[in-house]
């Protein structure tokens, strides 16, 4: 060993408490006889921890030793667990019993110990501990000694602990919320805010105000976030949280948790509006999915309170309809000066036509050729029940004899401020729909009938209630309806026919549609049972409206019948197939793993290789489950397209999926195909652990794959893109100089870069809070970037800069692959190596 190296180092001693103290100006002396009292409260603490006695010892040295105050600073020095002082403690048991002596006597410390103490506090993790001393050493009157130290905590980025000094001292009025909390939000430490407001619930209205007032679009978050960075030298940076979306929602959360009418946010609210009006001209003009006379209705609704955003909504549709802006900007009497130039444009009698061509033209979205399911029972057997004694009735009577029920419930969008109501609730049977009108029935003077509707049906673990969501329908039913505030959301009882649906797909049901229906609705699942998805046109109307429309009432009632149908459908198929229904029902209801169907053996489920034609490595497409992601960098550098399974879908979606984009299907534990159109030769279990070159070729043979070197480095294996590019040398050398330039600038700045997870991730523009939901904020340096203009990723940088060597960039996710990167030099190894 080379001890040169060693004794050239420079290390960093830490001074230990008593040194600290010492530093300061306290005299950490003991006579013997009070050292010789602490030694044996050492010892006798190791024996006893806290008890009656040793307190009782405590009381009795303060009351005879005049210089308690300095002394128990000096003993909680000497402490071993000095660094750590919880409430079990030998530093804690001691300044607890100092603070009940203080109180007892009305005694306060001398000045000269309040800084020492101070510092002692600091110098641990423990809140209580920070607290206790606080009040004990009375800190809070040299308030302006402290004031400094911690506006200097947190300009190097120690908000916590000046947090945690901000509530032991309550120095609320002396440290603005903002410059406390916001450093944590650019960290994404989020709980602890929650933690910190919590404590001093009188704060989370000045930091929701300060929040709100950030949402306002014309406020760069980007120029506030690194004014922020460098004024409080912060790292660590979570770039990906700080815009408008995340912030309105972290707004909304603290908001609800801390009960402060949303309605104070004005921005947020805006927001919130413009997003469910951007959300609307989607379901409209994209999906197709709004009839003409929910559009109105919304419209008219969102906006009646905010009519100031009505111009706004002109210019977001007049690129979808010009008809249609012409009409909203009639009906809201916005001046044609503020118009759009191309509605401008439009000759006055083309404008003046719009509203009679427009208003009464329902329906006119939805494809005339698209057939839906229709329930299967007359008009007469659908009860609308809107006084008290029909609900009366209808607990007593009607579902006196039920086992099995379905329930639903409808409430109108909430595209602004406030969180609408429940405002129906569909009850269906086998033979009847009971629609429950919220709005005429959820008064105070109605909450014994409500009470009476729990206790008959709600909490009859006897009756099966069925539902879709189950859980958020009884959730808003909870926080809706007067009288209903304590049912329980879940439990025996309750069947959520989506969980029911996954359980039995797993434990290998069958269901052979032909419809290639792809998704997690109740629609997915009506189409895949029954041959037609349900009629959505309907779903996100104006349900607080009186009376509903006909459609309104046929839309709600199949909602909730078809879940009775579906439980019937389902069962069926299970009993043909020889599945135990009912065992799986109620392992849904009580939240217990089900069985996986039985697993073929290998044999019985591997092709020869002599069936399967040889494929190139262009004919080849895999999915790949999240235990095997280790796998897909090695498919991938082989050329091959490969794709993690999303973690949220179904199984049978899943094959779905694999059916529409023609790929074959990797998993660590075998499961079964649900559809005979998805032959079991294509899903493939290679088991779990490392990869290694024979599964690799396993794989190979299975699927008896041809590859070729030039099928080498076709495809990113960090991100699966195809936009390689290679460097010589040159470029590479003086990439690596301008990147290290960058990188001394901005070293602590975290970038991400896009994975597998992007390609399924996609944007919630139309509910968003904001229109630039997609932008990301990033550092103000003069970026080392690709040219797609995405941050460039360089492992072991330095060692490349020393020897340059040709290198290939990925444009899409901008990681740079050389020989001395540690993931390719690996992929390449084991790669090569178990070719066939």
């Amino acid at each position: 060993m080379n001890t040169n190296s060693l004794t050239n180092r420079s290390m960093k001693v830490v001074p230990t408490l008593e040194e600290t103290l010492k530093s300061i100006g306290l005299n950490i002396k003991l006579d013997e006889n009070v050292q010789a009292w602490f030694n044996q409260l050492t010892i006798t603490w190791l024996t006893w921890k806290r008890s009656p006695s040793l307190e009782h010892h405590l009381q009795v040295f303060f009351d005879t030793n005049p210089d308690r105050y300095r002394i128990a600073l000096v003993f909680v020095a000497k402490c071993k667990d000095s660094k750590d002082c919880k409430p079990k403690t030998l530093p804690f048991f001691i300044m607890e019993n100092l603070h009940k002596w203080s109180c007892k006597n009305d005694t306060s410390p001398e000045d000269c110990l309040k800084f020492p103490a101070f510092r002692i506090a600091t110098e641990q993790r423990n809140q209580q501990y920070l607290n206790l001393i606080v009040k004990t050493y009375k800190i809070i009157t040299i308030k302006e000694t402290i004031l400094p130290l911690v506006k200097n905590m947190l300009k190097n980025d120690n908000c916590k602990q000046a947090s945690q000094v901000v509530l032991a001292m309550e120095l609320y009025e002396d440290i603005p919320v903002e410059d406390l909390l916001f450093p944590l939000i650019i960290q994404d430490k989020y709980n602890m805010i929650i933690e910190y407001l919590s404590e001093c619930p009188n704060q989370v209205l000045q930091l929701v105000l300060f929040l709100d007032k950030i949402l306002d679009k014309n406020v760069s978050i980007r120029d506030l976030v690194q004014k922020y960075i460098y004024e409080y030298n912060i790292t660590c940076v979570n770039y990906e949280k700080l815009h408008h979306k995340p912030l309105g929602k972290f707004v909304g959360r603290l908001c609800s948790k801390f009960n402060i009418p949303i309605e104070t946010c004005k921005n947020l609210c805006r927001n919130r509006t413009l997003g469910g009006l951007r959300y609307l001209i989607h379901q409209k003009y994209v999906d197709h999915n709004v009839s003409l006379t929910v559009w109105d209705d919304l419209i008219k609704d969102t906006l009646k309170e905010n009519s100031e955003l009505a111009l706004e909504f002109v210019y977001m549709i007049v690129n979808h309809d010009k008809k249609e802006a012409a009409k909203w900007s009639q009906y809201f009497n916005l001046p044609d000066t503020d118009l759009p130039q191309s509605l401008k444009k439009m000759s006055l009698d083309a404008v003046s036509s719009v509203e009679n061509e427009n208003w009464d033209d329902d329906d006119g979205d939805e494809n005339p050729n698209q057939n839906f399911y229709e329930i299967s029972l007359p008009a007469d057997r659908i009860i609308i029940i809107n006084t008290p004694e029909m609900l009366y009735e209808l607990t007593n009577t009607y579902l006196v004899d039920c086992n099995l029920v379905s329930i639903d419930s409808e409430w109108k969008p909430s595209f602004g401020a406030a969180q609408s109501h429940v405002a129906l609730i569909q009850i269906a049977v086998e033979n009847y729909v009971y629609l429950i009108d919220t709005l005429a029935l959820n008064k105070p003077q109605y909450s014994s009938f409500w009470y009476d509707f729990n206790k008959s049906l709600l909490d009859n673990a006897e009756i099966i209630k069925l539902g879709f969501g189950l859980e958020q329908d009884l959730k808003q039913i909870k926080g809706s309806v007067v009288g209903l505030n304590n049912i329980k959301v879940k439990g025996e009882g309750l069947l959520d026919l989506s969980t029911l649906w996954k359980n039995l797909i797993s434990s290998g049901l069958s269901l052979q549609s032909s419809s290639g229906t792809v998704g997690n609705s109740l629609s997915s699942l009506v189409e895949i049972c029954f041959g037609y998805p349900l009629r959505k046109s309907e779903q996100r109307s104006n349900w607080e409206i009186r009376p509903l429309r006909e459609t309104q009432i046929q839309y709600a009632a199949i909602d909730a019948h078809v879940l009775v149908e579906l439980y019937n459908f389902l069962q069926e198929k299970c009993l043909e197939q020889d599945i135990n229904f009912e065992e799986i029902c109620n392992d849904t209801m009580i939240d217990k793993k089900t069985k996986c169907v039985k697993q073929l053996k290998y044999s019985e489920k591997t092709p020869t290789g002599s069936a399967i034609k040889a494929k190139s490595v262009d004919d080849v497409k895999f999915f790949v489950e999240g235990k095997l992601i280790n796998y897909m960098p090695y498919l991938r550098y082989y050329g091959i397209d490969t794709l993690l399974i999303p973690e949220t879908l179904l199984w049978h979606d899943v094959i779905n999926q694999a059916m529409f984009e023609n790929r074959y299907i990797l998993l660590a534990k075998l499961k079964c195909t649900p559809m005979k159109t998805y032959p079991q030769s294509s899903i493939l279990d290679v088991g779990n652990g490392y990869v290694t070159k024979e599964k690799l070729q396993k794989i190979q043979n299975y699927f008896n794959i041809h590859i070729k070197e030039s099928d080498f480095t076709k495809r990113c294996i960090n991100c699966n893109g195809l936009d390689l590019e290679k460097l010589t040398s040159d470029k590479v050398s003086k990439l690596c100089s301008q990147y290290q330039n960058v990188s001394s600038v901005s070293s602590n700045v975290n970038y991400t870069v896009p994975t597998d997870h992007d390609y399924y991730e996609k944007c919630d523009k139309y509910l968003s809070d904001s229109d630039d939901d997609d932008i990301v904020c990033t550092p103000t340096h003069n970026l080392c970037v690709t040219s797609t203009g995405v941050a460039i990723q360089i492992q072991n940088v330095q060692k490349l800069s020393q020897s340059p060597q040709a290198a290939i960039i990925c444009n899409f996710c901008g990681r740079l692959f050389w020989d001395g990167d540690d993931l390719y030099k690996t992929v390449m190894s084991v790669a090569n190596s178990s070719l066939k």
